[in-house]
C-alpha cells in the first residue's frame, strides 16, 4: 500500500492514465486526416553517419523514433526503457549505452520535435508566430514518427513529476522566449500566460474531448484560439478593450 501511495504521489494522476489514454485514443481515432498540416518536426536523420547506407537509420535513431511514438501515446511514467528497446528492436543495454537514461531520451525526443526552428524561421512578426503556434494545437493520431508533435508529449506527460522539469525547460526555451522576442517583450511573462492558454486548450480538447467543443468547426476553434493568444500577448487599452481582433 505504501508503494502504491508513493507511486501515485510521484506521478500525479498516474492511476487515471489508462482512462486518459483511452480518451485520447478515442479522440484521435475520430478525427479525419489533417488538411492543414503543421510544420514538420526536424528529421531524425539530420546527423547522418557516413558508415551506413543512405536512408538506413542507426540504432540510436530507431530508439529515438520509437520513443517519440511511445511518449506521444503514453505518459512518461508508463513508458519503460524495455518498451522503447522492444519497439526499436534493440537490446535494453544498448538503450542505456546510447542515451544513459529515460529522462535523456525524453529530453532528446522533445528537442528533435522542437518547433523553435519552424515558428521562428525568417524572423516573423508576432501575429505570424501565433499563427504558426496555432498550427501545433490540433493534434492527430500519431501513427508514425512524422505525425508526432511536441504537444503530444506535453499532453501525455505534463502531470508526471519526473518529466516536469524537462517540459518546463522546453516551454521556456523553445516557445516562450522566441514568442516574447517576436512581440518585443523584455521578459517572457506574457508568453508563458499565452502558452498556458494553449496547453489548456490542447489538454481539454484531446483528453476530455467535450462533444460541444468538438462540434464547433475546427476553423472557428482555431480563430478563437488565435484571438486569445494574440490578446494575451498585447497590452490592454485604457478602456479595457484589447488591441487585436481577427480579420
Amino acid at each position: 500500500m505504501k508503494n502504491q501511495l508513493n507511486n501515485t504521489t510521484r506521478c500525479g494522476l498516474h492511476l487515471a492514465a489508462p482512462l486518459l489514454r483511452g480518451s485520447i485514443f478515442s479522440f484521435f481515432a475520430s478525427k479525419p486526416p489533417d488538411e492543414h498540416k503543421p510544420p514538420m518536426p526536424r528529421t531524425l536523420n539530420s546527423a547522418n553517419s557516413t558508415d551506413r547506407m543512405p536512408g538506413q537509420a542507426t540504432g540510436k535513431e530507431r530508439i529515438l523514433a520509437s520513443a517519440m511514438l511511445l511518449f506521444a501515446r503514453m505518459p512518461y511514467s508508463d513508458t519503460s526503457l524495455r518498451d522503447i528497446a522492444a519497439a526499436a528492436g534493440v537490446d535494453v543495454a544498448y538503450v542505456h549505452r546510447a542515451f544513459g537514461s529515460k529522462a535523456e531520451i525524453f529530453r532528446q525526443a522533445l528537442l528533435a520535435l522542437a518547433p523553435l526552428d519552424d515558428i521562428a524561421a525568417g524572423g516573423p512578426d508576432g501575429a505570424t508566430m501565433i499563427n504558426r503556434i496555432c498550427d501545433l494545437a490540433f493534434l492527430r493520431d500519431p501513427r508514425k514518427v512524422e505525425d508526432v508533435r511536441p504537444l503530444h508529449l506535453l499532453t501525455q506527460s505534463s502531470l508526471c513529476s519526473e518529466a516536469r522539469a524537462i517540459i518546463a525547460q522546453f516551454f521556456g526555451t523553445s516557445l516562450a522566449l522566441p514568442l516574447s522576442r517576436a512581440f518585443g517583450h523584455a521578459d517572457p511573462g506574457r508568453a508563458h500566460f499565452a502558452l498556458s492558454l494553449l496547453s489548456g486548450f490542447v489538454t481539454h480538447r484531446a483528453i476530455f474531448g467535450p462533444a460541444d467543443l468538438l462540434a464547433i468547426p475546427e476553423a472557428d476553434q482555431r480563430q478563437m484560439l488565435q484571438t486569445a493568444l494574440m490578446n494575451a500577448m498585447l497590452p490592454g487599452c485604457s478602456d479595457g478593450v484589447f488591441g487585436w481582433r481577427p480579420i
